[in-house]
């Protein structure tokens, strides 16, 4: 991956954010072929506008698409990866991190700054952008190039933006716990396993293994780490494959779709479903084609 920063390559798990002495706000610019693709966790908050590129956001104990466009505030220590489909074209992300403290120590705590404060204690639970689009992505798209001072600027009202915009939270639970190292590459390898197998036969022993861990261990370790099981995570990431399907390939048959996420039945498949999303996924895909149609008429 060619990463366009003022930084060194960052040190894998846990993630330590390089910066130099006269830079306290630090922007990276990842392009390539796919994103970081490690599991990791570091304490800076990371706000990150997806510039082009497709795939999963593994985040804490949920799993989220993301697409080009795509805004998210992922708060400190928060164990994520952005796993990029394959056979994209590119990935293309600009990322600004920072702390509490970045600015000095105590100014989020003056009245002023009321707001965003509130905003950085929200992202503990990771933020996805859903409105003001357009003026987010120009200050993201801004912030590379920009001088000292006027990054603060971009900054600030990139934070002020924020806390107007609306927002989706996107995990339920945040683990306490900084992740050791060793805890971290078991957990990666399990994540980039359970990735590129979900659509196959996955045992637990073979799972287990990948850990260095026997079974009741590993499924100690996993529940502790994620608040689910395994195969909790699992379901979920085949489900999170079967929408992304139904959304951009419309000549698969739902039995076709069932099969390429890892079902072995289509009932079994319809009843997983329905308890992640609510509902089934022949009405997943007719609400999808119904809003496309409103939209084009519009």
């Amino acid at each position: 991956m060619l990463k366009l920063s003022y930084f060194r390559a960052m040190k894998v798990l846990p993630f330590r954010i390089p910066k130099t002495a006269d830079h306290n706000l630090i922007v990276q610019v990842d392009k390539g072929p796919s994103f970081y693709k490690l599991l990791h966790q570091h304490e800076e908050i990371q706000l990150s506008y997806i510039v082009s590129g497709q795939g999963t956001l593994v985040l804490s104990d949920s799993l989220h698409d993301f697409a080009s466009g795509d805004v998210f505030m992922i708060g400190g220590n928060m164990p994520h990866l952005f796993k990029s489909m394959r056979d994209i074209e590119s990935a293309h992300m600009i990322s600004v991190f920072f702390t509490k403290d970045s600015l000095g120590s105590g100014f989020f705590s003056i009245p002023e700054m009321d707001e965003p404060s509130s905003l950085i204690k929200a992202a503990s639970n990771g933020l996805k952008l859903q409105s003001h689009f357009e003026t987010v992505h120009s200050y993201m798209l801004a912030l590379p190039v920009a001088a000292k001072f006027d990054r603060l600027l971009l900054f600030l009202k990139l934070l002020h933006t924020l806390t107007k915009a609306e927002k989706l939270t996107l995990a339920d639970y945040v683990s306490s716990k900084v992740l050791t190292s060793i805890e971290g590459q078991r957990l990666q390898s399990v994540f980039d396993y359970a990735v590129t197998n979900f659509a196959k036969e996955v045992n637990l022993g073979s799972v287990s293994h990948l850990a260095h861990m026997t079974p009741p261990a590993f499924c100690r370790f996993f529940k502790q780490h994620t608040n689910k099981t395994f195969f909790e995570f699992l379901i979920e990431l085949r489900i999170a494959h079967a929408c992304q399907l139904l959304t951009s390939n419309t000549k698969l048959s739902i039995i076709e779709i069932a099969e390429n996420s890892g079902f072995g039945s289509i009932s079994n498949f319809n009843r997983r479903f329905k308890k992640v999303k609510g509902t089934t996924p022949s009405a997943y895909r007719r609400a999808l084609k119904a809003h496309s149609y409103y939209l084009f008429q519009g």
